[in-house]
């Protein structure tokens, strides 16, 4: 480098410029902490498949929104775990139904927190399959009908 003519400084003149190029830098507030809410369960459930993380029982949801929220934590996103599943996973849009539960402890106890909802099916539908079946496998525009209602 030192057989330049000219160093390329230019992205390094100003503090505006070093700061717009800089290194990507993280913080708690580029954060989303996934969490796992099961209903109709009384004590926390180990997920297999993720070594630490455990599924929420929804009785318990809002003291641990409060928690994470004291841990600097601004933002979630809820993954449930539905006992009231059937062919077209309805339960993901019900007013009454866990996805709509979820969102509501989580704002009416950390208004700010950011809360995200998963939209998948597979945790919501009696085959577990993220979309609605049908005789040729999945049925895309009944599946994005139903999305929309989800979301």
């Amino acid at each position: 480098m030192t057989d330049l003519i000219q160093r390329p400084r230019r992205l390094r003149k100003s503090p505006a410029l070093r700061a717009m190029f800089e290194e990507t830098t993280l913080s708690l507030n580029d954060l989303v902490l996934p969490i796992f809410v099961e209903e109709e369960i009384d004590d926390y459930k180990a997920v297999e498949a993720m070594p630490g993380v455990m599924r929420i029982p929804e009785k318990h949801l809002a003291r641990e929104i409060e928690r994470i929220a004291n841990a600097g934590i601004r933002s979630v996103m809820t993954f449930g775990i539905s006992h009231h599943t059937d062919e077209t996973g309805s339960d993901a849009w019900r007013e009454d139904g866990l996805v709509a539960r979820m969102s509501r402890i989580c704002k009416q106890t950390v208004p700010e927190m950011i809360v995200m909802s998963d939209t998948c099916f597979c945790e919501y539908t009696s085959h577990g399959h993220c979309g609605v079946l049908c005789e040729h496998g999945v049925d895309n525009d009944a599946t994005l009908e139903n999305l929309g209602k989800q979301a």
